[in-house]
């Protein structure tokens, strides 16, 4: 079984709850990690296909997936 990828990530975009993931560092199994948000502790993961699921946006600089806060798992 292969590690899971880390993505730190500061906070999610709380005017419409939705964690921006750059397309780059996506992989097969995921484990976000907030580094910024007090509220967000711990682990969440999200695989691959679910992250691809979601539009492609842009942070202002890389392509992100725009995927909702409430389709990470905690644990």
């Amino acid at each position: 079984m292969s590690t899971p990828n880390i993505i730190k990530i500061w906070q999610p975009r709380w005017h419409d709850r939705v964690v921006l993931i750059a397309k780059n560092k996506v992989q097969s199994q995921n484990t976000i990690v907030f580094t910024k948000t007090p509220s967000l502790r711990g682990e969440y993961h999200i695989d691959r296909a679910t992250i691809e699921k979601y539009p492609l946006t842009s942070n202002g600089k890389i392509p992100c997936y725009a995927v909702p806060l409430d389709r990470l798992t905690n644990g």
